[in-house]
């Protein structure tokens, strides 16, 4: 296995992760309640604690020696059905010459860095696949029952070996990207869809004979079309006609379910990193609210600020990229429930002050952009995606609620203090709520205009 031997024991432990067998259950607790970090010069073990039995449960290992990583995606979620049990069919995912590391975010939670694109980070969700890529695992495990591991690689070529199945880390990017291109299909035609499109890149690739094509079309062409790559100049009049009205009721419907998903969860009161893991599911909030063809860089991204003792590292909660000029854009995420205002006016003026969180939240933005800006010649050095800018970075802070703004004074000190930042916006949640739900209701009288016209057209 020619994997590479290379590895910076500095990435791998950071001030987070001390090197000492000292550290006990109950300190790692003062941390966090449910996440055990074992580590040493050769491993580093992350276990999930079952917080009433106290058992621990396997969730990832590093191998440091062979630059070879292991995760083993857990169901966390308690009180489900299946709490602790695997989530997949497919126990095991392997990850040979992935720089991995498990570091602290700024929410403090543990996660895992380094993993390819489309696999959650944060170890006490239980880590795992993106909701919308489980697809690969059903697939290739309905066809192919007999997998036991599936490897990710950046050495070896895509195939089948023994019980294992062997994704080459650019085809794997290719697979995920397929799916993304294809995410706001039909539910039913968009699963028969991806399930043919993983089904032919992997297990027809790696043995046609065995695994012949796919029959099995869609109900329309144009979508089997799609989703097989095909020339869209190509397409026929119908065909395009069909593609267009396919896509619009798509994305009223996803935009409906997830103005509803949405609401649903304001209406709750969950932690930061819940909002983090929603947000990271549904990229389109993002970049509507950046207003710019932003998409997922990286989540958790390092972006500099190190000291010569390993700390204060900054790691924004999403690094967005511009389509066109490739330049950076940050997102902080905070809470519904947190306070945009202090309590009390300033001296009984009439004037309120930023709170503690949201000057906190502008603080940290604003170091993580100078940072990036620093750093960004020395992070490029190394990085797998060099095509990224750090032009007078532009920055987001999603937090708190307007509805909690009750005086006409708060709403006032609020409004003049967020449009007075400069490359920063600040936007709560039932801000975002209500620009989703006036895209949808665009969107719904749009289509009723075009509906009417049609019938009017053949009468």
């Amino acid at each position: 296995m020619n994997l590479r031997k290379e590895i910076d024991m500095d990435d791998i432990f950071s001030d987070s992760l001390p090197l000492t067998d000292e550290l006990s259950l109950n300190n790692m607790q003062e941390l966090t309640s449910q996440i055990k970090i074992d580590s040493d010069e050769e491993k580093v073990l992350c276990y999930y604690i079952d917080a009433k039995t106290r058992k621990e449960h396997l969730l990832a290992e590093i191998n440091i020696q062979t630059n070879i990583s292991i995760i083993y995606p857990t169901n966390t979620i308690e009180g489900s059905t299946y709490y602790l049990e695997p989530k997949y069919e497919v126990r095991e995912f392997v990850f040979e010459g992935y720089k991995v590391k498990v570091d602290k975010t700024d929410s403090y939670e543990d996660a895992m860095y380094g993993l390819p694109n489309g696999f959650t980070k944060t170890l006490k969700f239980g880590l795992g696949l993106e909701k919308k890529y489980k697809v690969i695992i059903v697939t290739l495990f309905e066809y192919f029952k007999e997998c036991e591991r599936i490897i990710l690689s950046k050495t070896r070529e895509t195939g089948i070996e023994n019980t294992e199945i062997i994704i080459n880390d650019t085809d794997f990017d290719k697979i995920r990207r397929g799916i993304d291109r294809n995410q706001d299909l039909f539910q039913k035609e968009a699963m028969l869809a991806k399930e043919s499109f993983v089904y032919d890149s992997i297990l027809n690739y790696t043995n046609p004979e065995k695994y012949p094509e796919l029959k099995r079309k869609p109900q329309k062409d144009v979508i089997y079309k799609v989703l097989r790559n095909t020339d869209f100049k190509n397409l026929s009049k119908q065909d395009k006609q069909s593609l267009s009205e396919l896509k619009d009721n798509t994305d009223l419907s996803y935009l409906s379910i997830l103005t509803t998903e949405f609401e649903q969860k304001l209406s709750q009161n969950h932690i930061e990193s819940s909002y983090q893991l929603f947000f990271e599911e549904n990229p389109l909030l993002l970049t509507m609210l950046a207003g710019s063809p932003y998409v997922q860089f990286k989540n958790q991204a390092y972006v500099g600020g190190k000291s010569f003792d390993n700390s204060n590292g900054q790691y924004p909660d999403f690094l967005q990229k511009h389509k066109i000029t490739n330049n950076t854009f940050i997102v902080e995420i905070k809470t519904p429930q947190t306070l945009l205002l202090e309590k009390t006016p300033y001296r009984k003026t009439g004037v309120y002050s930023a709170s503690k969180d949201l000057s906190g939240s502008i603080s940290q933005i604003l170091t993580q952009k100078y940072q990036l800006e620093t750093d960004i010649a020395s992070l490029m050095k190394n990085a797998e995606d060099r095509e990224v800018e750090a032009y007078n970075v532009q920055g987001l802070v999603i937090i708190g609620k307007l509805s909690s703004l009750e005086e006409k004074e708060m709403k006032r000190s609020f409004e003049l203090f967020r449009n007075n930042q400069k490359n920063l916006r600040i936007v709560t949640y039932d801000e975002c709520l209500e620009q989703l739900k006036s895209f949808v209701d665009l969107l719904e009288k749009s289509k009723a205009i075009e509906k009417n016209e049609k019938f009017d057209d053949e009468q």
